[in-house]
């Protein structure tokens, strides 16, 4: 069964939706096609790294004209984008990445969950790059509200590896390939954290 996956946390950038979009499509077994809003200020550089009939840019204001058969995953957000809503109401999935530096991201991401969540229950927010301690604080914020109860919550720690993963255009899974200490690492919290994520989308790796 195919499986259509849009990453945003509506206009908040450097939130790691780039980063999660990336492990996604290069660690799948399923070929999944690549579908972004933003080539320029992406954090990874998805020409060079996307196969090229598998990578589709469509900025805002133009149609979004592909084949929508098979996998896919829109990368959208950081910027406002028109089309946002009718994708969301379309795809099996949202993932929302939360990059908590303060509370004003996680009111943001609120706002947006609430947007979201009226035309898409199939919601996963991730806690990307946050310590644990924030993290805690998060989850305990969100349980509190009705809205929230049927989302997913799920943890990328906060990790030098985050930053590296996109600076060295990698998955997660190659950076512990290169080296037994950084495999040791990972191992024992980033990579089950990837799978636990992957897991919950059904993606084999």
């Amino acid at each position: 069964m195919s499986k259509s996956i849009l990453i945003n946390n509506g206009n908040l950038g450097r939130m790691g939706k780039t980063t999660i979009a990336y492990n996604i499509y290069k660690t799948s077994k399923e070929p999944f096609k690549y579908v972004t809003n933003d080539l320029e200020n992406a954090s990874i550089d998805l020409v060079e790294n996307v196969k090229e009939d598998e990578l589709f840019h469509f900025p805002n204001g133009t149609d979004i004209d592909m084949d929508f058969s098979g996998n896919i995953i829109f990368d959208f957000g950081g910027k406002p984008d028109d089309r946002l809503m009718v994708i969301a109401e379309a795809v099996d999935m949202i993932i929302v990445p939360l990059s908590y530096q303060s509370d004003s991201e996680l009111e943001l991401t609120v706002k947006n969950l609430n947007t979201l969540i009226e035309v898409n229950s199939n919601i996963i927010l991730v806690i990307n790059n946050t310590d644990t301690a924030d993290a805690k604080r998060i989850r305990t914020a969100l349980k509190f509200n009705p809205h929230f109860k049927k989302i997913k919550v799920l943890e990328i720690n906060h990790s030098k590896y985050i930053r590296r993963l996109a600076n060295d255009n990698q998955t997660v899974f190659e950076v512990a390939e290169a080296n037994k200490g950084d495999a040791t690492r990972l191992n024992k919290t980033i990579i089950p954290q990837f799978k636990e994520l992957f897991s919950t989308l059904n993606i084999t790796i």
